[in-house]
């Protein structure tokens, strides 16, 4: 088993579901999954949390940052942009 897929597994113990506006709710599994978002569908590219919960999801697919923790960041990045559902 290679590293690569090791990140690909890397989930939460509970997803976070956002939602963009008025579109449909979408549940965020894991870092790798909440980067993408943060990179291609986050509505505003600024805030505090917004900043942190992008390094923080790359950092933790090099294991250098707890699940939980991130989990818990892009929480607060949700809040920041008004997604969280």
């Amino acid at each position: 088993m290679n590293d690569g897929h090791i990140q690909d597994t890397f989930l939460w113990s509970e997803p976070v579901r956002v939602r963009v506006g008025y579109g449909f709710t979408e549940i965020i599994r894991g870092p790798r999954e909440a980067l993408e978002y943060l990179n291609w569908r986050w509505p505003v590219r600024y805030g505090d949390y917004y900043a942190k919960a992008v390094n923080e999801c790359a950092a933790c697919l090099q294991r250098r940052v707890p699940l939980d923790e991130v989990r818990e960041t892009f929480i607060l990045a949700s809040i920041e942009a008004k997604m969280l559902e």
